[in-house]
Order: C-alpha cells, then sequence, then structure tokens
C-alpha cells in the first residue's frame, strides 16, 4: 500500500496502518539523532519518543511535508531537553579519523548552529525549511549557518570554508556508512506502552520482531486513548483457507500450510550445508551468515510478518527468496538463481549477501591453511608449492584440510600460492557467475565482479598484489563508485577498499617503503603512479595530476599536493564526479563535443579552405581554439589532397608517435582521398578519453567498399586536445596490404629485408622497414622455422628459455605461415602512449577453403625499432 493511503488510514484510526507508515521513518530519525550526538544505543529510545510526538500531530503531516515534520518532531524533542544523553557519543563508528574528528567538531557547536548545520549539509534542507524545522527566522538561520562554518573551521584547523565543505562532504558520506542496530531485534510484547520507554529491553526467549514495528506501535499507544493490545496483534494467527488448484499454482493468499514448507526447506538446506562445506556443526554455527540467516528467518515467519502479508503471497515469496540466499552455500546460492530466477533489480541484494557470507567463510579458510602450512609444504612442484598438486593429493593432508580442499567448490573458492609467505592462501573463484544470466549481462553486476576479483587484498604481511596491478584495481573501484547506477550498499563495500589501495600505493605502509634511502620516488612507484592517469578516470586524474606534475618537476622528490593528501580524499573527488561538477575542475574540462556524422560524398573542402589558408599562413594555433574537431579532419585531409606536408605536420599533436618535420616529410606518404574511399565519417560525444591533461577522441571513418571484414572497411582518426579547446589529429601509424590489391611490393620488401637480417644477424637491418613490414618477415622465419632470426625480433621478457622451448611456444599453429597470409594490417595502439612505451599489433589474414580466419599479433616499439611482443613470457 502506498504511504499515502497508509497515512490516511491511519488518520483514521487504523492502527495495522500507522505501524506500517511509521517504518518507513525509523531510520531517518535514527540518522538525524545520531548526527545530532546522541548515543546508538539509545537511538531506539528518542525513536519511540518521536513517534509519540508524532502520533499527537498527525492531523498536520500530509504527503509533501512528511519529512520536515516529523524531524520537526525530534528537533523539538531535543531543544527541550527530552534526552539526557546529547553529546555524550559512543565509541567511533567511522572507518576515517578525519570523519570522527568532524563529527566531534560538530558536537561541540552551540546547538543552534549544530541543529541548523545537520538539517542544511546533511539532510539537504533550504533556510525556508530550517527556518521552519526550528522555529527561526531565515536571517538567524543564516547567521547559525556562518557561526557553524567558522567555529568548525578554527577547531577543525584547517584554511578556509572550502576545507570545511570538504571535511562535511566526505562526513556526509561516512553518515549514510553508520550502521544501527536491527529494528526487528525486540519483542513487541516485552515493550510496554507507557509514558517512557524502558531504558533496558530484555530478550527472553521470543521470537524477534520488526523494532521500527515496536516503535510505532508505543507512539500509537500513546497516541490513541485505546488500542488494540500488543499481545492480541502479534498471536493473532493468519486465518486457514482452503485452496483450489488454481490458486496453489497462482496463490491468492498465505497459508499456513505455505509456511510450514517454506519453514522444512530453510532447514533442509542450513542441515546439509556443514557438510557440504566440510565444517564442523560447532563451526558452522558461529558463523555470523547462519545466525543472521536464522535471526531473519524468524522475522520472515513471524506472525505479525505472515498476517500482514496474508494477501499478498507475491511478497511473501520476495521474502523467503531472500532468506534461502541467505542460508544457502556460496554454490548454493549460485545454483539456487542458475533458471533464471534471478531479476536484473535482484543481483545487488544476491552479491551483498554473497560477499558477506564469502568473506567469513574465506576467513575460516585461511585459518586453516596458516594452521596447516608446515605440512602443505610438500605440496610442490620443482621447489614451489602448488595449488594443482594440493588439490588431487588432498587425502595427504590433515583431516580439516581434506574437507577444505573437497569442498572448495561449495565455498567458490581456489587455491592460490601467498606472495609474501611460503604457504597457501584463498581467493574467490567468481567464473561461474559469467555463466549466469542476469549477472553476464548487467553492466553493475560485471562491474561489481571485477572489483570483487580484482581488489587487492592485504594482509598482516602487507600487501598482496604486485604494486603494478594495482592501478588497474583503482581505476576499476573508481570507475564502480563514480556510476549512479551502481547499488549504494556495494559502492559502501568498495569505499574502503579503495581507499586503503590508493593510500597505499601513494603513502606506503608498513611493508612498502615509497621513497628510497635517497629521498626519491622508487621508480616501479613512479610506473605505477603515471598509468593512473591512462585510464580515463577524472577523479584520479583530479588527486594524482597535480602530484605527478609537482614531482616531476621536482626530480620526483616532493609535492605540495602529495603531502597535503588526506585518507579519505579520493571519495571527495568521486563526489564531484557523480554531482557532475569534476570535468570542469580538470584542464581542459570546458571540452563540449557533438555527435556528429558527416557524408563525405562529392564534398570539395570549400567550406573549410578559409581557415586553412589563415593557418597555412602562421601555424599558429590559436586560430584552431574552438574549432569543430570534423572541421580539423576535413584541413588535415585537404592538406593531404594538395601535398602540403608541412600544414599536415602542424596539425599533427605533439607525441612520441610523431617524428621530427624532417622525418615526416622524408616518409611521408599520401593517404587514399576521403572524398574517393569514405562514406562517412562520425563522431561520438561520449567517446572522449582523457589521460592527464590529453584528452583523446577517436573519429570512424566508413569506406565505400564494404567488406565482412570490419576492421578493413574502417579508417579511424585519433584527436589530441590538450589545452585551450584546440584539437589536432594523432600521428597514425597503420598499414593495411591485401594480396587483391597491393601485396606484390610489400612482398618485395619483406623477402629483402629478410634476406638482409640473416646475413647481418642485426636488426639495423630493418630499421627502414614499417611495422607491417616487419611482422611479415617474422611471419616468413616462423614458416621457416629460422629460430635464430625470430629470437633476434622478439622483444622476449624472459629470454632464459631454450631453444627448443622457444620453437614450441612459437610454432604451435596459433600463427598464420607467410605464403598463406591473404592480407595484413597494422595499427598503432594511439590511446597508451606515453605510459609503457608506444605499443600497436598486426592482424594476420589467411583464407581456406571454407572460411576466412585472422590472427593477431603484438608488436611494440624499443628503441628506434619495432620488435614482436612476447606473448608467453608472463
Amino acid at each position: 500500500m502506498q504511504t499515502d493511503d497508509l497515512l490516511n488510514k491511519a488518520k483514521e484510526g487504523d492502527n495495522q496502518s500507522l505501524i506500517a507508515w511509521s517504518r518507513n521513518f525509523t531510520p531517518l530519525i535514527a540518522r538525524f539523532a545520531y548526527q545530532a550526538g546522541i548515543p546508538k544505543e539509545e537511538i531506539r529510545g528518542f525513536q519511540l519518543e518521536v513517534i509519540k510526538d508524532i502520533g499527537s500531530n498527525l492531523e498536520t503531516i500530509e504527503g509533501h511535508n512528511t519529512e520536515n515534520k516529523i524531524i520537526e518532531s525530534a528537533v523539538r524533542l531535543l531543544k527541550n531537553g527530552k534526552t539526557d544523553s546529547i553529546n555524550k557519543n559512543d565509541e567511533a563508528s567511522f572507518k576515517f579519523e578525519e570523519d570522527e574528528e568532524t563529527h566531534q567538531a560538530i558536537q561541540k557547536l552551540p546547538q543552534t548552529e549544530k541543529l541548523a548545520l545537520i538539517l542544511f549539509q546533511f539532510h539537504g534542507k533550504n533556510q525556508e525549511d530550517v527556518s521552519a524545522i526550528m522555529g527561526n527566522f531565515e536571517a538567524s538561520v543564516d547567521s547559525a549557518l556562518e557561526a557553524a562554518i567558522r567555529d568548525l573551521e578554527k577547531n577543525l584547523v584547517v584554511e578556509g570554508k572550502g576545507d570545511v565543505q570538504k571535511r562535511l562532504d566526505l562526513l556526509a558520506k561516512s553518515y549514510n556508512r553508520v550502521e544501527f542496530t536491527e529494528e526487528n531485534d525486540i519483542v513487541p510484547e516485552e515493550v510496554s506502552p507507557s509514558e517512557e520507554p524502558a531504558a533496558e529491553v530484555r530478550k527472553e526467549g521470543k521470537a524477534p520482531v520488526n523494532k521500527k514495528t515496536l516503535a510505532t506501535l508505543a507512539g500509537a499507544s500513546l497516541f490513541l486513548s485505546a488500542v488494540i493490545g500488543a499481545s492480541f496483534l502479534f498471536n493473532d494467527q493468519p486465518a486457514e483457507t482452503q485452496q483450489t488448484a488454481a490458486e496453489e499454482e497462482n496463490p491468492t493468499t498465505v497459508t499456513k500450510a505455505m509456511v510450514k514448507k517454506w519453514e522444512a526447506e530453510y532447514e533442509e538446506i542450513r542441515a546439509a550445508a556443514p557438510d557440504s562445506l566440510g565444517l564442523s556443526e560447532e563451526t558452522f554455527e558461529q558463523l555470523e551468515y547462519v545466525k543472521k540467516a536464522d535471526a531473519l528467518k524468524e522475522r520472515t515467519f513471524s506472525r505479525q510478518n505472515v498476517k500482514q502479508l496474508q494477501d499478498d503471497p507475491k511478497r511473501m515469496q520476495e521474502q523467503v527468496d531472500v532468506l534461502m540466499l541467505n542460508i544457502h552455500t556460496p554454490k548454493g546460492m549460485l545454483d539456487s538463481v542458475d533458471d533464471y530466477r534471478l531479476l536484473s533489480s535482484e543481483t545487488s541484494k544476491f552479491l551483498v549477501i554473497y560477499t558477506e557470507k564469502t568473506e567469513q567463510l574465506m576467513a575460516i579458510a585461511d585459518g586453516l591453511l596458516k594452521k596447516y602450512k608446515d605440512e602443505l609444504t610438500k605440496a610442490e612442484v620443482n621447489g614451489q608449492l602448488s595449488p594443482e598438486k594440493l588439490m588431487h593429493s588432498r587425502e595427504d593432508y590433515p583431516e580439516e584440510i581434506e574437507n577444505l580442499t573437497s569442498s572448495l567448490r561449495e565455498y567458490t573458492f581456489q587455491y592460490s600460492v601467498h606472495p609474501n609467505e611460503e604457504r597457501f592462501r584463498i581467493m574467490r573463484d567468481i567464473t561461474k557467475f559469467y555463466e549466469i544470466h542476469p549477472f553476464n549481462s548487467d553492466m553493475m553486476s560485471m562491474q561489481y565482479l571485477d572489483v570483487l576479483w580484482a581488489t587487492p587484498v592485504f594482509d598482516e604481511t602487507g600487501m598482496l598484489w604486485p604494486i603494478e596491478h594495482l592501478p588497474q584495481s583503482i581505476i576499476t573501484m573508481s570507475s564502480f563508485l563514480s556510476d549512479p547506477m551502481a547499488d549504494p550498499v556495494l559502492q559502501g563495500i568498495v569505499e574502503p577498499q579503495l581507499i586503503h589501495a590508493f593510500h597505499t600505493l601513494l603513502k606506503g605502509d608498513e611493508h612498502t617503503e615509497i621513497f628510497d634511502k635517497k629521498g626519491i620516488v622508487k621508480e616501479e612507484f613512479q610506473l605505477a603512479w603515471e598509468s593512473l592517469l591512462q585510464h580515463n578516470s577524472n577523479p584520479v586524474t583530479f588527486m594524482m595530476l597535480p602530484i605527478l606534475e609537482e614531482f616531476e618537476e621536482s626530480g620526483w622528490k616532493e609535492s605540495a599536493h602529495y603531502e597535503q593528501m588526506a585518507y579519505p580524499d579520493i571519495l571527495y573527488a568521486i563526489d564531484l564526479e557523480k554531482n557532475g561538477e569534476l570535468a570542469e575542475k580538470l584542464p581542459n574540462g570546458d571540452l563540449k563535443i557533438e555527435t556528429v556524422n558527416f557524408e563525405v560524398e562529392d564534398y570539395d573542402y570549400s567550406d573549410i579552405q578559409p581557415l586553412y589558408e589563415k593557418f597555412a599562413a602562421t601555424y599558429d594555433l590559436q586560430l584552431l581554439s574552438g574549432v569543430e574537431p570534423m572541421e580539423i579532419i576535413k584541413m588535415y585531409h585537404y592538406a593531404n589532397k594538395i601535398e602540403d606536408v608541412e600544414t599536415m605536420w602542424h596539425l599533427t599533436a605533439e607525441d612520441e608517435l610523431k617524428p621530427s618535420l624532417e622525418q615526416y616529410t622524408k616518409e611521408w606518404r599520401k593517404r587514399p582521398e576521403i572524398a574517393e574511399t569514405m562514406r562517412n565519417i562520425e563522431i561520438y560525444s561520449e567517446n572522449l578519453h582523457r589521460q592527464g591533461r590529453k584528452v583523446y577522441l577517436m573519429a570512424f571513418g566508413q569506406n565505400i567498399e564494404a567488406s565482412d571484414d570490419y576492421r578493413i572497411t574502417t579508417n579511424n582518426f585519433t584527436l589530441v586536445s590538450e589545452r585551450d579547446q584546440i584539437w589536432l589529429m594523432q600521428h597514425q601509424i597503420d598499414e593495411h596490404y591485401t594480396k587483391d590489391e597491393n601485396f606484390e611490393p610489400f612482398d618485395t620488401s619483406v623477402q629483402k629485408y629478410y634476406k638482409d637480417i640473416t646475413e647481418s644477424v642485426s636488426l639495423d637491418a630493418i630499421q627502414l622497414a614499417t611495422p607491417a613490414e616487419i611482422a611479415g618477415v617474422f611471419l616468413l622465419a616462423l614458416e621457416k622455422e629460422d629460430i635464430e632470426t625470430m629470437r633476434l625480433m622478439v622483444h622476449e621478457m624472459d629470454d632464459s628459455i631454450s631453444d627448443e622451448e622457444f620453437k614450441e611456444r612459437w610454432l604451435n599453429g596459433h600463427l598464420t605461415a607467410y605464403s598463406k597470409m591473404t592480407g595484413i594490417s597494422f595499427i598503432a595502439d594511439t590511446f597508451n602512449i606515453g605510459f609503457s612505451g608506444i605499443r600497436g599489433g598486426v592482424d594476420i589474414r589467411m583464407k581456406s577453403e571454407t572460411m576466412e580466419d585472422s590472427r593477431y599479433m603484438h608488436m611494440e616499439k624499443v628503441g628506434d625499432s619495432w620488435m614482436i611482443g612476447d606473448m608467453f613470457g608472463y
């Protein structure tokens, strides 16, 4: 039933509606109370007082003003001193020290300042609302807010209102993460509807009932002159009804038989779980998720809940489904939804349960691996611990390890070797998720699963992931937290993981030193920090760009932004991104790109010639400020058409790909004329990619000649903007050769370069070859099984392997023989330059009697030469 309908029925004296209506607002009351300084353990009593106060003013509440009226009651109680607990704060509930400090500073403010600040900052109330709630004039509210900010600035020892606001924004997120006692733990029969709620609530063997219901019931009891007794409300059994066969298939009511069947199913799953997990009954009973599931069972099948949902079997079934997920083993959870029973809207709740459950089980499993680490040292192959050997010789180890190993699939776990100690550790194995709908088709689920898999793990030995893997993990987590579509509960799980990983990568910990003995940032951290700018993340760029620029300027010794960076600052940047306020704070952040489709047929360049002539006369880049990217593409190809090589060079962005003007002129070859070869060129507004100060944009050109191979029928144009909305073309390194068109001169060059390199046994022999020609030489050597030449051309990551092993790796049929090749194309990977060198790859085409196939081969620039990337040395 809708909230407004419940309120109207409550005003008419319907007690059940009053109870249901009040449930919606107890979290609001709890959070406001905590923000105002009431300890957690006393919030329940405060909630009862607020509902009591609301109950006496129900007629003043309408749908649109409900929240303000509820907060008004809470403020009235606080101002009248109805609680003795204000400012007597309990144990810190925040993950971050800065948030606890800000919370305590707020409690020290005068009451009017404090309440006005809480309403304005954390509940989104404007000055007019705050004035109405507090009973002050708006001018007084303005003064109170200004005074509060001044006092916080002084008490927190920060500089300026901006720093205070940042601390408040971060505290707001932490308030949302504070967990309050489950409202379902109190038995309503034990609460006396007296004038004052009891300070302590007894829990003597009665089934838990929703605390929100209790609070509202108590308020209703105090509000109504005569109400139905609590024991009557909760002991009234749902009526048994006879059902037809059709109703059994699609029931219209919840019956005793249905509840009994559900309870039996729960107990059956619960009874089988210890054996499935290889755990003793005693250990299983101590698991927090089991205790939580049992409590949820009592609430789900409580008389009050069954009675309330008696006429809503669909909603009752939904509650039962969640209950079963809570008691299932991890594999049981996945099996239960393997038949498309899970809706996309339910995936987040599933993942929350799975994450919490597996965290507890991982602790148990890791504890066993630590306990028996000495016994497990014999699970090794060639002197190295082997998870495979442990799995296949489980009977050789203690019983607890044998049971754990036999049950790994039930846990959805896998063994891994601990990177910092000579022992095994546990990891989640989430591969099963990728087989199940809707996880494999839901973007948010896939993002979270990527986080769950790639999140850096820490234990008492430090970080368990290599430094070079941290940047990608941080970007993945930042992207998930920045997405407004992601589930807030899952984001709450990821937030502390991101902060810890980000802070460790930048500041280190007791196991990780950032600076060497000379006070210079170690090279591995320099590379990792620089790589953070390669992944198109506005929040990470906002944090890292000034730090990196200052460090580079100081020779990697110091940075003011680095010193000022606080532990949770990355969350502040993510909040700005979610609110749409961050892009404009970044360099060149005012770029506005529109989606454009340019039809090329019969294009004559007349529209851009005036601008082109101005630019070609001076090469003044400011003339291009604000010029649309598509116009730059036209100018670039007009210069190509008229063979104006120098202007093409000046229309090309400065980066590692761009050669000198002399080399560019020497190597220049006229490109195909777009008016003769392309149908259209498209630019998509969302296709921007930021790397530090540079913003990249990809345009796509569709060739006139159709082909089944999309790669051959499209041309990509990459544009770069670094300042003043000036777009320039990126220097393209791309080649395309096919047997039907231009293969003969390509083959002639390849044969010559192969002869030269075999005679000289030196890469200098192919220094003038293009990347595609170098790839052709390598494929020719592969066909001839010329291992010496092949090894010379591969940039090996592990050059200690024998020629025999090298041959086994490369001659296994994954690449195409040179003589069978029907086409080859090379494209440089323009989006990743600057971090790990210049990389690219070739697509090798081959055609059999039945089909056309392709193979891909990595290439990278090493010094002045292109080499074949090592595909095996990882």
